[in-house]
């Protein structure tokens, strides 16, 4: 039954999008100005340092510093921890790919590669201060009380799935680095694979979720930002409410997103289970952390 839900589901998609062709033309011309002017100026050079840095070995070399904070506050090494600082500087999917070039390179293991996916893939500064921020609210100041809600949900989420963890030392183990020219070659073309990939779930997504508001008629910043990100957060008001819905929605990212963070761990075999879950999680916590913190800024 559930095959045969899924199957005319996705045939009356179909239809929408030969029915609505027009319309779904210019979504896709949109879905891909926004690849052109946003997502790939902001992601792929991002892509290619952080290939980089792991290829090299450096994530190692800056994990002996951090693992003695990272240890007990995220429960993974000072390796590890790199994909945390790196999702939270480059958004989503800087963090999911960052997990991939570390367990691909021998740097982390599974278990942590799993653990690190619960929280390590987060939004940007230049997102939530930019767009949910001064876009929104007109207030940077409410940005930056929003990605304080979700670094401290992030951590609270790798709190919770360390306290379910065996403890467990992290060695760090010793891989062989290229050199700087096999390095960077690697990470350019690896990069720009990663860059089709991700650009096709977004615009996809904005597709499929323009036919679907003009169907259903459904505009609900929280739907609409539960399937794509900046579509729900954009719609949202700059009241106590939506300020609240935002935290939600930043924490949760959105199913293209996810397709994204798909994307970025295809070639390896890490599940999107930890990924998923986590992301609920933290969705779930920035909910009452903004609860708490909206009645003191509206």
């Amino acid at each position: 039954m559930r095959r045969i839900i899924l199957a005319a589901g996705l045939l009356l998609l179909m239809g929408g999008f030969l029915w609505n062709s027009q319309l779904t033309a210019q979504a896709v011309r949109d879905g891909l100005a926004l690849c052109a002017q946003s997502v790939v100026p902001a992601l792929f050079p991002f892509f290619v340092a952080v290939s980089c840095f792991t290829a090299l070995g450096l994530g190692q070399e800056l994990g002996r510093f951090l693992s003695p904070v990272t240890a007990p506050l995220l429960g993974c090494s000072g390796t590890g921890s790199v994909a945390f600082v790196l999702g939270l500087l480059g958004g989503y999917p800087v963090g999911g790919r960052t997990v991939a070039e570390l367990y691909g390179t021998g740097a982390i293991d599974r278990d942590e590669a799993e653990h690190l996916l619960t929280f390590c893939n987060n939004c940007g500064p230049s997102f939530v201060l930019g767009i949910a921020g001064a876009g929104c609210f007109g207030s940077v100041t409410i940005g930056l009380w929003l990605y304080a809600i979700h670094i401290l949900s992030a951590v609270a989420v790798a709190q919770l799935r360390r306290s379910r963890r065996k403890k467990r030392d992290f060695p760090l183990p010793s891989a062989p680095v290229p050199t700087l020219p096999a390095a960077l070659v690697r990470s350019v073309t690896g990069g720009a694979e990663t860059m089709v990939s991700v650009c096709a779930f977004v615009v996809f997504f904005v597709a499929a979720l323009r036919l679907l508001t003009v169907l259903t008629g459904i505009s609900h910043p929280l739907l609409i930002g539960a399937v794509e990100l900046t579509g729900g957060v954009l719609r949202l008001t700059p009241d106590r409410a939506g300020f609240v819905m935002a935290a939600a929605l930043l924490g949760w990212g959105g199913l293209s997103v996810h397709g994204q963070t798909a994307a970025v761990l295809r070639g390896t075999d890490l599940p999107m289970t930890p990924h998923l879950q986590g992301k609920a999680a933290q969705a779930a916590l920035s909910t009452v952390l903004a609860l708490a913190v909206s009645r003191f800024l509206f």
